[in-house]
């Protein structure tokens, strides 16, 4: 007896093939960063949540620091208590927005939006790679 072959429609195949996907890891394509806090001391700028922001970004502190510094065109550190210390008064908005483009550049996935990725350096190339879906974007350092 020969085994009769089914007819499925588009619809049905479609559906079949999204069920067989891997979910995504909860992305929602929205990335809610910890706003920056700010102090000034005399002629300092302090970013007081500065270890919360690198840890909930899944970078180094040191990376984070040379953006900051190279944008805003001064010198910074990172103090005892993990705080960066920004020579010159700096608007906590400007501070936001350059997080912001930090995160889109250096942290979120260009490919699925995803923020569990991980920065490798080759040389003066860094290599964003997904550790969601897997994909691999390389851009030259900052």
């Amino acid at each position: 007896m020969s085994k009769r072959v089914r007819d499925y429609t588009y619809e049905e195949l479609l559906d079949r093939a999204y069920s067989k996907l891997p979910s995504k890891s909860g992305s929602t394509g929205v990335v809610n960063i910890p706003k920056a806090e700010i102090i000034y001391v005399g002629g300092k700028t302090i970013l007081t949540n500065f270890k919360q922001i690198i840890e909930f970004l899944n970078r180094e502190g040191e990376l984070l620091q040379l953006y900051l510094s190279k944008e805003l065109g001064t010198a910074s550190y990172i103090d005892d208590a993990g705080q960066l210390v920004l020579q010159g008064r700096f608007n906590v908005q400007v501070l936001n927005k350059l997080i912001e483009i930090f995160t889109k550049n250096y942290v979120l996935c260009p490919t699925c939006g995803s923020k569990d990725t991980k920065l490798l350096r080759k040389g003066k190339v860094f290599i964003l790679k997904c550790e969601a879906c897997g994909a691999e974007t390389s851009f030259k350092s900052f």
